[in-house]
């Protein structure tokens, strides 16, 4: 016999002897856009597989999404998208209907959980994926409103399993020999299933491990493509509709455009197999600790197969309090890590999805085909509108969300300011601090904001704000009183201090620091402390940059902190405020030394050596004005709060005490911490350049008084 091996390559057949291999399954063949399967009757290693005659539906359908692809293979069957459409119309059109009725009538709101009832209904009973899309939409207020996405957060996605015949054929078909010669002791059911795919668990013959065997519904690409393109004729009169009576100017094509993109992604396991590996190294590269990323074998995977390492363990969501409460750090902390600096994040972590691990008490992440990327640009901008909003700087958080494309460029900034200043400032000066601040009540509130302002959310954004919903929604399982502003602060103080290449983060810097154009030691404290994880939650805001937590960090461990390898952008904007201020009690110092000296001279020595002197001139340029006093003073309290020196001493003697013992970095005795190793050589290295900056100002204000003669 011949093995007869069909190739897609350039549109024509090429054929091959007989050779006794196993191959991993069988490519997509085709011959003038039709793909055959048969009649074709080969033997492999003595058994004979017959495949069926009947060209398969999805012959050309794409594996990766295009829309014209898609377009033009079902505008060619439009007799098979007839039932679909009539499927659809019969419960669209009576639904639009009630839609447009209510909307003539002024019921609208009256009636708007009814109507988002029937949604959910029709979605649920369109199918898969429709469901899918609908869940997209439970995290979407500026298209469907606040009551209708807590109605669509209910959808569900689970089915009944299909047969366990069928199952096997696809492993099969992508494995190339019978399931029963890689696996032994399958389960005899799906351990769990969904409209995509289900599960199975088994053990590898080779090594005895267990595995999970995902395996996907099959003859899934006919129908999610025929619901796409009947998606996207529906998105396209709904835009019309929406820019011609309402103020919202979201773009529902591109939307679905871009969800279908990432859904088409979920459809390819050997996309999710990389995911997985790419994010288990991703979390073994970096500060993450307990979590678990289950092993991916990469031999058995394909688009239709995905076989990773099983993994005992019960859903978040059903584990105890006190298990979801440390758990829950663990998972914000990770999600955190992934958005702000891996960029790639999990866009699904829900209660299913995140298991508390039996064997090892990790929390292990599951479900890779839902990932989303954000751009490092993007990355900077986040953390900018979250320090915007913590300073209530609303023209800067107007500028962020045009840049991250919230707004757009025309939008009216006057009105917009006003409504978020209406909107947000609640939450940024409420009582309680950023234990009453709710990211799930921020959300609904911005929905009322909606009907008055031209907004929409970026697709992966929407991924971003589900996810924080869904991780605050578990974590208040375990801890009523669980903020997820309280674990991504830190990460947000941090990325501002340590990252030393972004203009974005370098300008949100110099915003912080300082107030009315005025530099804050304060605030810098405020800043270092957050990054060491200490905030304060008494203050009047959900993150107060003007307020010291009870539990402070130690002088010692600010100051480590200061000297480490990530923090230059805080130290090269710490330089100069040391030097001025060093230079202040200089001043300060000399005009009160030339007081001294001028009473204790006798009368008739005091005008010539004045003259010589230039006692006037001296005295003239090492004036303090009232607000340099002001600093001077608050920066003096400070220092003494700081070292334990006294603010008598300080002013005394500010040369001979406190410089002294700062340039003597690591003999401060016991009021001032010892730094050792590295730390001392960056502090030593600072305080050589904070001695020539003070000594450059001396100099230049001497050359000035003796020039002034000249």
């Amino acid at each position: 016999f011949w093995l007869v091996e069909v190739w897609k390559m350039e549109g024509a057949f090429v054929f091959h002897p007989a050779v006794p291999v196993h191959r991993r399954g069988l490519p997509n063949v085709s011959r003038k856009g039709r793909r055959f399967v048969g009649p074709v009757a080969v033997h492999v290693s003595g058994q004979r597989h017959v495949r069926s005659q009947r060209p398969e539906p999805a012959a050309e359908l794409p594996l990766r999404y295009d829309a014209s692809a898609i377009n033009r293979y079902w505008n060619s069957r439009l007799g098979e998208m007839t039932e679909r459409w009539k499927y659809f119309l019969g419960l669209a059109v009576p639904f639009g209907t009630k839609v447009l009725q209510n909307f003539t009538a002024g019921t609208l709101r009256a009636n708007e959980a009814e109507l988002a009832r029937d949604l959910r209904d029709i979605l649920e009973k369109m199918g898969p994926t429709f469901v899918k899309l609908g869940q997209v939409l439970s995290i979407r207020p500026d298209i469907v409103g606040e009551v209708a996405m807590k109605e669509l957060q209910g959808l569900q996605d689970a089915v009944r399993p299909f047969p366990n015949e069928e199952a096997f054929q696809v492993i099969e078909e992508e494995l190339g020999v019978p399931p029963g010669e890689i696996f032994t002791n399958i389960s005899p059911e799906p351990v769990a299933a969904a409209s995509l795919a289900q599960v199975y668990k088994a053990q590898l013959k080779s090594s005895g491990q267990w595995v999970a065997i995902k395996v996907q519904r099959p003859g899934l690409l006919p129908i999610v493509t025929k619901d796409l393109y009947v998606m996207k004729k529906a998105a396209e009169w709904n835009q019309s509709f929406m820019t011609r009576f309402t103020k919202q100017r979201t773009d529902y094509v591109a939307l679905l455009e871009a969800w279908a993109v990432g859904f088409y992604q979920e459809l390819d396991f050997g996309t999710e197999a990389n995911n997985q590996i790419r994010f288990a190294e991703s979390v073994k590269n970096s500060q993450i600790v307990g979590v678990k990323v289950p092993q991916v074998y990469s031999e058995l995977c394909s688009r239709r197969l995905l076989v990773t390492e099983w993994v005992n363990g019960s859903p978040l969501s059903n584990a105890l309090p006190s298990e979801v409460r440390r758990l829950t750090k663990v998972g914000s902390q990770a999600f955190l890590t992934q958005l702000l600096d891996f960029g790639v994040f999990h866009g699904d972590p829900h209660g299913g999805n995140l298991l508390a691990v039996e064997e090892s008490e990790e929390l292990c992440i599951l479900d890779y085909g839902l990932m989303a990327n954000v751009p490092q640009n993007d990355k900077d901008l986040m953390v900018s509108a979250i320090i915007h909003l913590a300073n209530k700087d609303f023209d800067g958080l107007t500028d962020d969300l045009i840049s991250l494309k919230f707004l757009p460029e025309t939008i009216n900034r006057p009105k917009v300011q006003g409504v978020m200043k209406r909107v947000l400032t609640p939450y940024v000066t409420q009582g309680g601090g950023a234990k009453s601040f709710n990211v799930n009540s921020l959300i609904s509130d911005m929905t009322s904001a909606l009907l008055e302002i031209e907004f929409s959310i970026p697709p992966h954004y929407a991924l971003v704000g589900r996810a924080l919903i869904t991780l605050e929604g578990i974590a208040l399982i375990g801890n009523p009183s669980y903020k997820m502003v309280m674990e991504a602060y830190p990460f947000v103080a941090d990325r501002i201090l340590s990252e030393n290449d972004s203009p974005k983060l370098r300008k949100a810097l110099t915003e912080i620091l300082y107030k009315n154009d005025e530099f804050s030691v304060a605030r810098l404290l405020v800043l270092v402390n957050a990054a060491l994880g200490n905030i304060a939650t008494e203050s009047d805001s959900f993150v107060s940059l003007d307020s010291l937590p009870t539990n402070a960090s130690s002088l010692e461990d600010v100051v480590r902190f200061v000297c480490g390898d990530n923090a230059e952008a805080i130290r090269e904007a710490l330089l100069p405020e040391v030097i001025d201020a060093i230079d202040l009690l200089l001043r300060r110092e000399t005009a009160r030394s030339v007081g001294v000296l001028q009473a204790s001279l006798p009368g008739i020595m005091i005008e010539p050596l004045a003259k010589v002197l230039k006692v006037d001139a001296v005295t003239k340029s090492c004036h303090l004005t009232n607000a340099e006093q002001v600093y001077l003073s608050s920066l003096v309290d400070f220092v003494s709060q700081a070292t334990g020196i006294s603010v008598n001493d300080i002013l005394a003697n500010p040369v001979g005490g406190l410089a002294s013992e700062l340039l003597q970095i690591g003999r401060f005795g016991s009021t001032m911490p010892r730094i050792e190793g590295k730390e001392r050589a960056t502090l030593l290295s600072m305080g050589e350049r904070v001695a020539k900056g003070v000594a450059s100002k001396a100099v230049d204000r001497w050359v000035s008084i003796y020039q002034d003669d000249h």
